[in-house]
């Protein structure tokens, strides 16, 4: 005769972090109400407010009591307990209990280490991921069945992961689906008697490197999210800047526009326009060229204007168009985007180190004069003898899910492709890797390299093309005159990702500084 399953309760787990006093994890009034209380948890509840819908009177034109009403309510246990001789609290919120904890109290990333402390490879089923390298868009991804995490669409070089839910097989989670993030949920058969040795197996895998063996990235980029260290994040940027240091802090375009459409960059509509957006600029904005604080920054804005007209094609806050990479208090951050971002000291290291040791084009780029992309192309293809203008000469290809495809700028007669782009953003310069990768990827296709034979009305690409025998060229157009770009950190991570997915397929690739003199 089977035994009769244990019942199962799902339940939400916080790790509160050591710093935080006890009476400092709640909002004040929700230590008011003592719904029951243990040898090592209290549970606190804020009495439930129901309320009559508004839209029962607004759209139903109903005014008297006829029984509905909407119900909030607030349940939340906290679990001090001595893990290895040291104090741990751990907060469970019940209903909408999550609203009782004040802000910046727990621990990040502690449902997600449990996770992947926990599971395998393959038994992944959902991610919600965050993009820190180009336009920092957050999406949902999930499968019909658990699968490998590398089968979801998941860079470890441009994305971090914020939670996951994967099926793990461990008794210790009943056998079941684990969603972590910065918190933990899970169905498992406890209850406020004796779950705490499940919290204290669950801190122990919290602190486990296991997850190192296959996810060793997620250590390396962290989004800063508790208050007070961004406010000082934010004034140890403003003190840089207003001692006009800036060999770590400038600005650039913040998303990928079409600078052939810009006619200039205005910090007021009505007044002379910049050919570029340069911290310098902005801050001879301000009286003896003092920022006097952040939301100064966070408050004004940058136009950029039509080429045709005088309307505004775009507008970012100045903030957001800020990049610094600093180090504060022994650790490594990066603004990028408007958004603060801890980064892991070894990752910078070796991701610098990649950086520094891309091959350099031997190319002798002529300098740029603020012109458009497209005119330097055409005086770049001038420049070089027996070189093909291949700018805007884009192919359309059926079945490949793009509208259509540009194999580069320019191609010289030794087989290099240059893709020449200006030294915007992070999300500007991933455009300009990921063109460059589609590219050398559809190249493979001996069908696309008919068609583009056919657009320019030659055999540019032979039948037995041999990626091996091409040099793909990354040119930058920026306002330095060295020989290698100087372009934001995680520019740096997403090229590295483009160039060791290129030389893969047998390309060469080098990168290249175009000096854009003013």
């Amino acid at each position: 005769m089977s035994s009769k399953k244990k019942k199962s309760n799902k339940i939400t787990i916080y790790l509160i972090k050591d710093d935080i006093e006890y009476d400092k994890i709640l909002k004040d009034y929700a230590y008011d109400k003592i719904l029951s209380k243990g040898d090592k948890s209290i549970t606190y509840y804020y009495p439930t407010q129901k309320r009559i819908p508004v839209w029962l009177s607004t759209y139903f034109n109903i005014t008297t009591d006829v029984g509905i009403s909407n119900a909030n309510a607030k349940v939340i246990s906290l679990h001090r307990l001595t893990i290895d001789g040291e104090e741990k609290v751990f907060a469970l919120p019940f209903g909408n209990g999550k609203y009782l904890l004040n802000d910046d109290v727990i621990e990040e990333q502690f449902g997600i280490k449990v996770l992947l402390n926990s599971v395998s490879k393959d038994g992944f089923r959902q991610l919600n991921i965050s993009n820190y390298g180009g336009d920092h868009r957050t999406k949902n991804e999930q499968t019909p069945k658990k699968t490998d995490i590398s089968e979801f669409g998941f860079d470890i070089y441009s994305d971090f992961l914020r939670k996951a839910t994967a099926k793990s097989e461990e008794d210790l989670f009943n056998k079941n689906t684990i969603t972590g993030g910065d918190l933990l949920s899970v169905s498992v058969p406890v209850n406020i008697n004796n779950v705490n040795d499940f919290l204290v197996e669950c801190y122990y895998r919290y602190k486990s490197d296991k997850y190192k063996k296959d996810f060793a990235w997620l250590d390396n980029i962290k989004e800063v999210k508790e208050k007070l260290l961004k406010v000082e994040l934010d004034q140890e940027l403003l003190k840089i800047i207003n001692e006009h240091d800036f060999s770590k802090v400038w600005t650039a375009v913040p998303e990928v526009i079409e600078w052939e459409n810009i006619l200039d960059f205005r910090y007021r509509k009505t007044k002379t326009g910049y050919d570029d957006i340069e911290i310098k600029n902005v801050v001879e904005l301000f009286p003896n060229e003092i920022i006097p604080n952040i939301d100064s920054l966070k408050n004004r804005q940058v136009y950029a204007m039509s080429l045709d007209s005088i309307e505004t094609l775009y507008k970012w806050k100045i903030y957001n168009c800020i990049i610094a990479e600093i180090e504060y208090k022994d650790d490594a951050y990066c603004l990028n985007f408007g958004k603060w971002y801890k980064v892991n000291k070894s990752f910078v290291t070796s991701t610098n180190e990649y950086y520094s040791k891309i091959s350099l084009s031997n190319i002798d780029f002529p300098v740029a004069n603020n012109e458009r992309e497209d005119k330097y192309n055409e005086e770049l293809n001038n420049y070089l003898a027996n070189s093909i203008l291949m700018d805007k000469e884009t192919v359309r290809m059926t079945g490949m899910g793009r509208s259509s495809i540009e194999v580069c700028d320019v191609l010289t007669d030794n087989k290099e492709l240059i893709h020449v782009k200006k030294n915007g953003g992070s999300s500007y310069l991933s455009h300009l890797f990921n063109q460059a990768a589609v590219s050398g990827e559809i190249l493979l296709d001996i069908n696309f390299r008919n068609e583009v034979n056919k657009k320019m009305r030659r055999t540019i690409f032979p039948i037995d093309f041999i990626s091996s025998d091409y040099t793909i060229v990354l040119a930058i157009i920026t306002n330095s005159n060295d020989d290698r770009p100087k372009i934001p950190f995680f520019s740096k991570v997403s090229i590295q990702y483009a160039i060791e997915g290129l030389k893969r397929k047998g390309y060469d690739v080098e990168i290249k500084n175009i000096y854009n003199k003013k």
